[in-house]
């Protein structure tokens, strides 16, 4: 039986609200808002990157294989100020379309600096 995990494409976070004219999301506590962006790895990956998310050995990151498009796919919501990151890691399936495979990981403060610079360094290959 799979698990149901939250789904941090609809945003499904209690820190996460909707606000302005434009109605964009906004991390609460500091009233920023919130951007997202998605990152792909090889397959083989996936155990790796469910483990360093884990265990915010964010650093290994850059032993992956990074890809421009891929089966597994990390997506991360974080405010420009790097002071809060979200992440979740989705793999793509048979129903062609991509499916969560983690529960979403929360990062603040300078957890959430490192693990944003780190990923900022990642440069997908070919």
């Amino acid at each position: 039986m799979e698990t149901k995990y939250k789904n941090l494409k609809n945003r499904e976070l209690p820190e996460l609200e909707r606000k302005g004219f434009f109605r964009r999301w906004h991390y609460m506590p500091t009233q920023m808002p919130v951007s997202k962006k998605e990152y792909y790895f090889i397959a083989d990956d996936i155990d790796d990157l469910k483990d360093i998310l884990e265990k915010h050995r964010f650093n290994d990151l850059k032993e992956l294989h990074c890809k421009e498009l891929s089966p597994v796919e990390l997506v991360v919501l974080s405010t420009k100020d790097r002071q809060f990151a979200a992440a979740q890691i989705y793999r793509y399936s048979e129903d062609y379309n991509f499916h969560p495979k983690s529960d979403i990981s929360i990062y603040k403060g300078v957890d959430a600096e490192v693990f944003l610079g780190v990923l900022k360094e990642l440069k997908p290959e070919g």
